[in-house]
């Protein structure tokens, strides 16, 4: 990996591209991969040094409309946010490898882009204890005989019982449109 700040953005695009190829990537995922390189280009010119790119230029290009809008028929439209996302996607991986191969001395990410470069932490899974399988039926036949053991009182388990003689309930009879 040798310092090469020199290269500019056009041929970054093309080592990238083969690069691609090279790890066996499928001829769609690599077409998808041009168009979105080819917008990257026309943003910020085939001439500009990949060792210059800044975060500010690649934030200015996250928002423009080159990646947030596509033409239509009579006019522009908003993309898909899956393809918003797809297109950011695709230069970061870009950017980061062009970095690994020494185009670049920095990343040239904005702050807010930065989190997906952090790797994802599996997570652990427990093992949890064995337990028989139960059937709906046996399931069912358990909640039915764990009903009868309780006799209905009215009162719900967290109430108080009520003393004999007590007030539990007043009604109140209107004549209907009182």
């Amino acid at each position: 990996m040798t310092k090469n700040t020199t290269a500019n953005l056009k041929d970054a695009c093309e080592k990238y591209l083969e690069h691609l190829k090279a790890i066996g990537k499928k001829p769609s995922t690599i077409g998808t991969a041009k168009r979105t390189l080819d917008l990257l280009v026309a943003e910020m010119g085939e001439d500009k040094e990949v060792g210059k790119i800044l975060p500010l230029h690649v934030d200015k290009f996250f928002k423009s409309e080159a990646a947030t809008m596509q033409p239509g028929k009579d006019r522009l439209r908003p993309r898909a946010e899956a393809s918003v996302l797809q297109i950011r996607r695709i230069v970061r991986s870009a950017l980061v490898w062009w970095k690994e191969q020494g185009m670049s001395d920095r990343l040239p990410l904005p702050a807010t882009e930065k989190k997906y470069l952090e790797p994802k932490t599996k997570k652990v899974k427990c093992e949890k204890a064995e337990k028989p399988k139960r059937s709906r039926k046996a399931k069912a036949k358990q909640a039915n005989e764990t009903k009868e053991k309780k006799s209905w009182t009215g009162f719900d388990e967290d109430q108080k019982p009520v003393q004999e003689g007590e007030t539990i309930a007043s009604f109140h009879f209107e004549k209907e449109g009182e």
